[in-house]
Order: structure tokens, then sequence, then C-alpha cells
């Protein structure tokens, strides 16, 4: 969780609105001292991921996932659902 400054706040206050409603959460201090969290009104991220944001043990800029880079090629023969179950196993 970014910690941001009331003076920085209210000076680019529209920057960070944006950055709320993509869902990031910010921390505004006076004098270096936390007084206020701000939160998304709609916050639909499970309470274990929103943890993991809020230590710092996972980021995110609010944007959609990308995905892998490179798609696995499928094995002639093989069906979606078999290659499925081979990889529970």
């Amino acid at each position: 969780m970014e910690q941001i400054g009331i003076r920085e706040m209210k000076a680019s206050l529209s920057h960070y609105i944006k950055r709320v409603r993509q869902g990031e959460t910010l921390l505004i201090t006076v004098r270096g001292r936390p007084v206020a969290r701000l939160v998304p009104m709609d916050n639909r991220m499970p309470a274990g991921i929103k943890a993991m944001l809020d230590e710092g043990l996972a980021a995110w800029a609010g944007g959609k996932p990308r995905g892998a880079r490179q798609h696995s090629p499928i094995k002639k023969g093989y069906s979606i659902a078999r290659i499925v179950e081979e990889d529970r196993r």
C-alpha cells in the first residue's frame, strides 16, 4: 500500500482518485504519520488477496491479467479434458 502525503494528495487528487477507482488502496499521511486510508467503494477483491496487497507481498496496477506470453501446443489426439486431468495428478 502506497503512502501519500496530504499535500501531495491535494495537489494531484484526480490522479489518486483514478488509481483508487482501479482498485488500489492508498494510505494518507500528515507529517509522515498515517491518518486515513483511501479504498475503492466497490471492493470485490477477496480478503486474502487484499491482505497480500496491503502487506506488499503482491502488486497490482489495476489492469487485467495479460496471461502467459507463450501458449503450449496441444498434442495431437489429446483433448483439453485429458490434458487437464493429467495436470491434476
